[in-house]
């Protein structure tokens, strides 16, 4: 495996938005474990300390490693108490790129504000969640995202609700394909009728933030121009690398909902270590270089958390910078 086969992300966002959940959908999804655990039963991979399954609250930065099409996904679920937000900065220090929860009935929360800000420059996406629960509005939740960070937020998939107001499936805007889950998987439905003026709506949101990252796509926008998938595809690709695109996806990780399209999203748009830069430092000159997870370079790394553990002793977190390290 190679570093572009590699995506660092971590998890962020206030207290009790669902990241720990988020975190144990990806890996039963991914047949990382053969059973779902949940944080009211103190079961999950990430809450594993007596303390966490005490509180139902994760306390440290714990880690899932998640194997998707071919694709090695280094999930860092990271704490969103306020007490608790050395653990996250540690994790941004690690990782290219985050993916911001936020619950679907609490709209933009403070969490997700200051996870926004600490992330400085670093590509981001947006998760809402709990879509299942009474009262929650994806919809206004987006719209809030909108107002407070512009037209950079740009939607990847509406919900589709019952005559209820229950979210029972979900519609990738782009490719304007329907999905609901069955049997624990992901299949694709036909597009329900009367869901055409939503779907154009928000794929109208979706064009307007891919227009505004070029003036090209922006003359094209105004002349009533249309992108192709294709065009936006590369476009979203490109621009969530920059920061200057934040997708949104939203789904449910209690039924298993949106986590595959969220998986396909992290694989298909977040970069890669090898397409970040970095350096390094030379023990010998202390000359610094360009690093750039390059294997054929001289070895670097640093050490970006340290953890004392009663039983194991005390060891180090390193992430390699360039160069081959074996242990």
């Amino acid at each position: 495996m190679t570093a572009n086969d590699i995506r660092n992300i971590c998890l962020l966002g206030h207290g009790g938005s669902g990241k720990t959940t988020l975190a144990e959908q990806m890996l039963f999804m991914t047949k990382g474990t053969d059973r779902l655990g949940r944080t009211a039963d103190g079961n999950t991979v990430c809450d594993y300390d007596a303390e966490e399954i005490k509180r139902q609250i994760s306390i440290s930065l714990a880690f899932a490693p998640v194997k998707y099409k071919d694709v090695r996904i280094n999930v860092m679920d990271a704490p969103g108490n306020f007490d608790f937000s050395g653990e996250a900065i540690s994790a941004i220090r690690a990782a290219e790129c985050a993916v911001l929860v936020g619950a679907a009935k609490d709209g933009l929360s403070v969490g997700m504000e200051r996870s926004w800000k600490l992330l400085g420059k670093k590509p981001r996406m947006i998760f809402v969640n709990r879509t299942d629960e009474d009262n929650s509005d994806y919809n206004a939740t987006f719209e809030a995202l909108r107002a407070r960070f512009g037209n950079k937020i740009a939607p990847l998939v509406v919900p589709i609700w019952d005559e209820g107001k229950k979210v029972t499936g979900i519609i990738d805007v782009l490719n304007k394909r329907a999905y609901e889950m069955q049997n624990g998987k992901r299949v694709e439905i036909e597009l329900p009728e009367g869901k055409e003026d939503v779907v154009t709506q928000f794929n109208d949101a979706l064009k307007e933030s891919v227009a505004e990252t070029s003036e090209e796509f922006m003359d094209r926008y105004f002349e009533g121009d249309t992108f192709s998938v294709t065009e936006v595809s590369a476009a979203l690709a490109t621009n969530v690398q920059e920061a200057a695109i934040v997708p949104v996806c939203m789904g449910s990780p209690i039924n298993l909902r949106g986590v595959s399209n969220l998986l396909d999203d992290i694989c298909g748009y977040f970069p890669s270590p090898d397409k970040r830069s970095c350096n390094g430092i030379s023990q010998k000159t202390n000359e610094i270089f360009e690093a750039n997870y390059d294997f054929a370079k001289t070895k670097s790394a640093y050490v970006w958390k340290t953890i004392v553990d009663p039983f194991l002793g005390k060891y180090s977190l390193i992430k390699v910078a360039s160069g081959v390290i074996k242990s």
